[in-house]
């Protein structure tokens, strides 16, 4: 990709008079007559992003959903007004990610006949950033063939109409827009997810060929204006299973042939606390406290090494009966160590746990608390299994031991584990397992497990910037600019002392010392946005912790 670089910068000039040529031709003008040159707009040299007054550009947006999950067939006029550019400005905010659904501007019964209200809403959304000296980055958010991330767009791959559709689409969105300093660029496809075919070389080919045509459609008409291309997410299994692994930032950008291309990431790390407790992300009954001691990544050696119960010490009046362990230390054989319930065989029975907690006793036998679950939030906060697949662990709220509020295992015909979060042990502190189990068969058993691991990361800043880091090195290796398109985290993180702002502010933080510009995720929308319902609802200490980390980079 550098080689490519250096061969495209020495072509680059007569690339964008040739384009130029052509617009202008088409248009009916002279050659004298071209207003713009391309240090008129957002562009990118090398690693970084050069803005229209020629110094290197920080990109600080803020996400406009535009509903597009709803599959909108016209814009909502309520989502979001010109107030929101003037606000956003003087937030710090100098740019917008405005998202967009394909089905603002075509229908699938109607395909290349282009909608005027869907180009009316983005020219009016233009015009405002344009009065607030802000910019715009155009995304793709949904596609013909269908919104990527959860993989329900497999169709755009596997259908040559979807994709002849959606080159055609940003051509024309390119071509109306091609003199518009203010469009910053425009985002081809949002978080892709494609379909697993026969090898490796035929997933990632296919992606990057659609890549490079999307890309080649915008520049034949938009000689100057950057595109913004994300990497594959993920590619989609015949049996539905997802792989992940492969594509790191060396294996999921496409190989565009162009020098004004910024490469885009996403970063919502770790999901479970991102995402936290939300059924439709399938984190339902998980929570997560920013920072923390919990194992957030490992390369897990021995997954189970032994494990210690606990014992019964005493039952109360109303029925439940304490459990507490002896203590365990760290071992070359064992590093980690999760508190764990278990039950068996319980036919139509049901066995309670609850107030179950983790304690570290230093080595002058001062004890903390790791862990502990009172089940008061609804919060199950682990991973089950069973040996037949039989069962399932719940949130109980017409039981509990000192108030209402517990975990609750039923319907399972075998053996079954619930296991919680994972810590490390250090070296000279000793650990113990306690809580209360109420029950009439099944046997239960509150527990530790111990395992080894290797490469173990805590929840922390340093592991947040090691989420970032293959990016960075990425764009140092190639000699390309990179931009954190998607950050954000959900309205459960950011309450109940989960301490979400802490997580924003350390992610802005790493941006800034690696000039990454980056994109909130999201103004309007109930479950991440800074408005859970514009224009009430806004989260002012969010808008606080934007105004301050904002004013740091001008």
């Amino acid at each position: 990709m550098k080689a490519k670089n250096i061969l495209k910068g020495l072509l680059r000039t007569a690339a964008l008079l040739c384009a130029a040529l052509m617009l202008t031709a088409s248009a009916g003008f002279s050659v004298s007559a071209q207003k713009y040159t391309a240090d008129d707009f957002v562009h990118a040299e090398g690693r970084r992003i050069i803005g229209t007054d020629g110094k290197e550009l920080h990109i600080k947006g803020m996400a406009l959903g535009n509903s597009v999950w709803s599959d909108p067939q016209s814009p909502d006029m309520t989502h979001h007004n010109e107030k929101t550019y003037k606000e956003l400005s003087e937030m710090g905010f100098n740019c917008v990610r405005f998202y967009i659904n394909y089905g603002l501007f075509e229908s699938d019964n109607a395909p290349y006949h282009y909608k005027k209200s869907g180009f009316k809403w983005l020219d009016k959304n233009i015009a405002w950033a344009k009065k607030y000296g802000m910019g715009i980055i155009i995304n793709m958010h949904c596609p013909q063939g269908g919104y990527q991330s959860n993989g329900d767009g497999l169709e755009l791959w596997n259908s040559k109409q979807a994709q002849d559709r959606l080159a055609a689409l940003w051509k024309r969105i390119a071509k109306r827009y091609a003199d518009e300093p203010t469009v910053w660029g425009y985002g081809l496809i949002n978080e892709p997810v494609v379909p697993m075919r026969e090898t490796m070389e035929e997933t990632y080919g296919q992606f990057n060929s659609l890549m490079q045509r999307l890309a080649s459609e915008i520049r034949s008409v938009s000689p100057y204006q950057a595109v913004f291309a994300e990497g594959v997410g993920a590619a989609v299994k015949t049996s539905g299973e997802r792989e992940y692994e492969y594509f790191t930032p060396e294996h999921s950008f496409a190989d565009i042939d162009d020098d004004n291309v910024v490469y885009e990431f996403h970063k919502y790390d770790p999901f479970f606390f991102t995402h936290q407790n939300t059924g439709w992300a399938g984190t339902e009954g998980i929570t997560m406290t920013y920072p923390s001691e919990e194992i957030v990544g490992e390369k897990v050696i021995n997954g189970w090494v032994k494990c210690l119960p606990a014992s019964k010490r005493s039952v109360g009046p109303n029925g439940w009966a304490y459990f507490e362990s002896r203590t365990v230390s760290l071992t070359s054989k064992a590093n980690v160590v999760t508190p764990v319930v278990t039950a068996s065989s319980l036919g139509d029975g049901a066995v309670y746990f609850d107030d179950i907690t983790l304690t570290e006793i230093s080595p002058d036998g001062k004890r903390r608390t790791l862990f502990s679950a009172d089940f008061s939030d609804g919060a199950v906060n682990g991973s089950s299994w069973s040996e037949d697949g039989s069962g399932i662990s719940e949130y109980c709220a017409d039981e509990g031991n000192k108030a209402a509020g517990c975990l609750k295992i039923s319907g399972t015909a075998s053996f079954y584990v619930h296991n919680f979060k994972r810590y490390e042990m250090k070296k000279g502190y000793k650990y113990m397992v306690s809580g209360y189990i109420k029950c009439d068969s099944g046997s239960p058993e509150i527990r530790m497990d111990m395992s080894l691991s290797g490469n173990i990361q805590s929840f922390d800043k340093a592991y947040l910037e090691s989420c970032v880091l293959p990016y960075v090195r990425f764009s140092k290796k190639h000699d390309v600019p990179i931009y954190l398109g998607e950050f954000g985290v959900i309205s459960e993180g950011l309450e109940n002392g989960r301490n979400g702002m802490g997580w924003v502010r350390d992610m802005i933080s790493i941006c800034q010392k690696y000039n990454i510009g980056f994109n909130y995720h999201v103004y309007n929308e109930p479950a991440f946005g800074l408005y859970d319902d514009y224009p009430k609802g806004r989260n002012e200490e969010l808008a606080e912790l934007f105004r301050e980390m904002l004013k740091k980079q001008q």
